[in-house]
């Protein structure tokens, strides 16, 4: 005999409770929904282009003679984008993501360079990893709802400012750049520049790098520390060159 019998219905006793997913088209539990990316409103969108960065596989690699990787495909102001005069000086082209520990020290490099070197090409090329940093999607979403609406640079500057990176944060941010928060969630959700982020993606690994931020400078790898003074002495001896 069972150790706990099904109740029973008396006479006169109104039905009795179902026992949860006891009818037969709710045979298993509801999927469990994953909040830190759910609480952004675009979880889809964000899993979505998180499965489409994973396939995305490494090409042969070009390197200069001194055997440093360059930049491929390379530079295009056309399509990366700019913060800068184009054509300017010289070109640091930034393979970033948000929410990560180096992105605030990214954001002092840039904006060292930016005071250093008005006349230079900053350009910046998404590489989140979704495992290592969780937001990094969602924010790359983020990023580029916000390129729709020519805020793309402001917003980033924001974002790799931000201490903490719940919805309220990037509300915030977004409001401080003048973006409609409902709105950019739309374009969130609907995957706007999910396929530039992709591709992007597919850039870093033809690129030989690895890990973000990674730089590179007139088309060849910087090989040296993400320190503001190293990365303006490295700009400065380009111009010099």
């Amino acid at each position: 005999m069972s150790e706990h019998p099904k109740p029973v219905r008396l006479p006169g006793q109104p039905p009795l409770p179902r026992e949860p997913y006891e009818d037969k088209h709710h045979a298993e539990p509801p999927p469990v929904v994953d909040e830190d990316v759910d609480q952004y409103g675009a979880e889809a969108a964000a899993a979505e282009l998180t499965e489409r960065i994973n396939q995305v596989h490494a090409t042969a690699v070009r390197v200069a003679d001194d055997g440093r990787a360059l930049l491929s495909p390379p530079f295009d102001a056309g399509r990366d984008h700019v913060d800068g005069p184009v054509p300017g000086h010289a070109t640091l082209v930034v393979f970033g993501a948000y929410g990560t520990p180096a992105s605030r020290p990214l954001a002092n490099v840039l904006t060292h360079v930016r005071e250093q070197h008005a006349t230079a090409d900053v350009a910046w090329r998404h590489y989140p990893d979704p495992t290592a940093h969780p937001h990094a999607v969602v924010l790359a979403l983020a990023a580029e709802a916000a390129a729709v609406r020519g805020r793309f640079w402001a917003l980033t500057r924001e974002l790799l400012h931000m201490h903490h990176h719940a919805p309220d944060d990037l509300h915030a941010a977004m409001r401080r750049v003048a973006l409609d928060p409902a709105h950019a969630t739309e374009a969130m959700r609907a995957g706007t520049g999910a396929d530039r982020i992709v591709d992007d993606v597919a850039s870093a690994l033809a690129s030989a790098v690895t890990y973000s931020p990674a730089l590179f400078i007139n088309g060849e790898r910087y090989p040296g520390e993400l320190d503001p003074a190293a990365v303006s002495a490295a700009l400065d001896a380009v111009a010099g060159s």
